[in-house]
Order: structure tokens, then C-alpha cells, then sequence
């Protein structure tokens, strides 16, 4: 269940020892065909506009599990639908458009299905560059400080900006949402590696640079740690500024990471390392949740509520940003 952008058809290929793509649903049979053509294996198409709809699509036996990349708003019905023909589901990032979604969905899961394991998708978890990143702060001492950069321009005429769900968010914080999510997710994989240390508070400012990114574009935020530390965020997808990066300050040294590059200081002598990433860490998500059916047990990366986790944190930004800054205490932060 996917548009026709999506990069997921060629990384679920990439994980032919635990998967086989069957067939792909999209709203209408010229996307599917879209994917389909990007392809090397034969596979059925599935569409709204045909006689061959999703229904009919999870009445098939020899079809498992299944991956849905949809517009944030459309997810939940199509996680639900899934989950309720038995099928397993790994969802695409962010859980939910909000928190209060997040959790009635995840509730519903735990509550009522037995058997499925549902997934949710979040490619920073599996990028080389940051697992690297997160074995060298291991060796720096305790986490002292910590501030990320990340800046870019989203263009009007962008390919995925001319798609009416990006242009109109329903979902709150639009660009902020729907990429930020990538970025927290990466700070609380740094932080995760003291024991106990998390989000517990923030402050921040929001602001609407460029009128075509509703409804707004840019953050600054303030976090405070569980263990006392406090650090920055600052995010804008509508800014002249170009920057991709968080600084980890430790006790006896500093690690930065650009992409795939990771500078170590460590008592004062630095190092320069490139580790490559795996197209964005797509594929490598998906043959860790190809892993995890054959032993029918979610990865602690891709449980829902690690998803709801990183939602938490852009929400509060979001309504922090709204009230001019005014603090706010994380409720979901105690995951993996």
C-alpha cells in the first residue's frame, strides 16, 4: 500500500532473504503501475479504481505481511484493515498525526490483536553513520550537552511538495511533522546510550517563513534531559541556512554527525570518519522487520510506541511554539 514515489518496492527487493513482493495497492492502477515498472519481479496490481481492490488484495492467503507508506492522515484505517485480516504491518513514520491518535491506535493494537505484529518505520534507526556515532559517545564519558542543525529549503516546485496532502496538511506542523520526526528519532538513538537519559521537558518558538510551507516551517527548541542536561534544536525547512548535524558534548570529548561523516574529539585530538549509509537506511529497515517476522517479535526500533516517542517531541514543539514558548513535560519518552 504505497504512492507512486515511494522508494519501498526496491528495498523490500533488497531483502529478498526474508521477503517476496507479491503485489502493490495504490489508489489508483496508473501508480501501482508506476511502481511496478521500477521493478525487476512480476507483481499483481491492486487499485481503488479497478475490481481488484485492497479487500480483495488481504482475502489472499499467500500474502503475510504487508507495508502501508500512505499520507499521514490515511494510515490508520489501512494499519487496522491489515491487522484485522491477520496480516503483519510495518507503517511508515510518523505512528500518527498526533499524539491522541498514536495512542488510541496503539491501544486498540495491544488490546485487540493477537498474532500480527504491527511495525512502524523509522529509517534514522538504521543508519550506519549514527549507530557509528552512538558506539563512540559510549567511550566519551557522560553526556555533558548536545545541540542539532538542521536547515534546508523545501522548493515550491519540488517534486513531493506538488502533492495536495504536503501543500494542505491536515497533520499538524506540516514539513516539521512529517521530516522531523527523522531527526529526534536520531537525538534520542545519541542519548539512548546512557541508561535512563531521555527528553523530559522543552521550550520552543516556531515561525512560517515561506508562505507555501503551512503552517509553519521553522523551530527553535529548547530540551532538558532527564539527568538535568539541556541542549538545542533548531529546524527550518524554509531557510536560506543549509545544515544537517548533531553535536553530542561528553565529558571528555565531542562527536558530531553530517550525514555520513563523524568527527570524534577525544582529549583534545580529532578524527574524521565517512561511514556510508544504505540509501537512508531504508532497505536495512526492512530487512530488520523481514527478520523479525520469521522470529514474530517487533524489534524494540520499530515498536509503535519508539514511534510515539519521537511523535511526542515535534507535538510538544509544535504546542510549545504556539504558546510563545512556554514549557512543556514529556509523557512517552520511556522506550527504547
Amino acid at each position: 500500500m504505497t504512492g507512486p514515489a515511494s522508494p519501498i518496492g526496491p528495498a523490500i527487493e533488497s531483502a529478498a532473504e526474508y521477503l517476496c513482493l507479491k503485489a502493490v495497492y495504490s489508489r489508483s492502477a496508473a501508480s501501482a503501475r508506476t511502481i511496478a515498472e521500477g521493478l525487476t519481479c512480476k507483481i499483481d496490481i491492486y487499485s481503488e479504481d479497478t475490481e481488484n481492490g485492497l479487500d480483495e488484495l488481504l482475502k489472499r492467503s499467500d500474502i503475510e505481511a504487508v507495508v502501508v507508506s500512505l499520507p499521514i492522515g490515511q494510515q490508520p484505517k489501512f494499519i487496522k484493515a491489515a491487522l484485522l485480516a491477520g496480516k503483519h504491518v510495518l507503517s511508515e513514520k510518523p505512528v500518527a498525526e498526533n499524539i491522541a491518535d498514536a495512542k488510541a491506535l496503539i491501544e486498540w493494537y495491544r488490546r485487540e490483536i493477537q498474532g500480527p505484529i504491527w511495525a512502524v518505520a523509522e529509517n534514522w534507526r538504521f543508519l550506519n553513520s549514527y549507530e557509528y556515532a552512538a558506539e563512540q559517545i559510549k567511550s566519551l564519558g557522560k553526556i555533558i550537552g548536545f545541540q542539532g542543525r538542521q536547515h534546508d529549503i523545501v522548493p515550491e516546485n519540488w517534486k513531493f511538495n506538488l502533492t495536495e496532502w504536503r501543500r494542505k496538511p491536515t497533520h499538524q506542523g506540516g514539513y516539521l511533522l512529517d521530516g522531523g520526526v527523522h531527526y529526534v528519532a536520531g537525538l534520542r538513538l545519541l542519548l539512548g546510550v546512557e541508561p535512563g537519559h531521555k527528553i523530559a521537558s522543552l521550550s520552543a518558538f516556531t515561525n512560517q517563513i515561506q508562505p507555501y510551507l503551512p503552517p509553519v516551517d521553522t523551530a527553535d527548541v529548547i530540551l532538558r534531559t532527564s539527568m538535568g542536561v539541556t541542549g538545542v534544536f533548531q529546524i527550518s525547512r524554509g531557510t536560506s541556512l543549509r545544515a544537517d548535524e548533531w553535536t553530542i558534548a561528553c565529558s571528555h570529548g565531542w562527536v558530531k554527525i553530517e550525514n555520513e561523516k563523524v568527527t570524534i574529539s577525544r582529549d583534545g585530538q580529532i578524527e574524521v570518519v565517512n561511514i556510508p549509509n544504505e540509501r537512508t537506511g531504508v532497505p536495512p529497515e526492512i530487512r530488520a522487520w523481514g527478520q523479525s517476522l520469521g522470529r514474530r517479535r517487533t524489534l524494540p526500533e520499530q515498536e509503535p510506541e519508539a514511534a510515539l516517542a519521537d511523535l511526542e517531541l515535534i507535538e510538544l514543539m509544535l504546542k510549545s511554539g504556539s504558546m510563545d514558548g512556554v514549557p512543556l513535560v514529556c509523557s512517552h519518552q520511556d522506550v527504547s
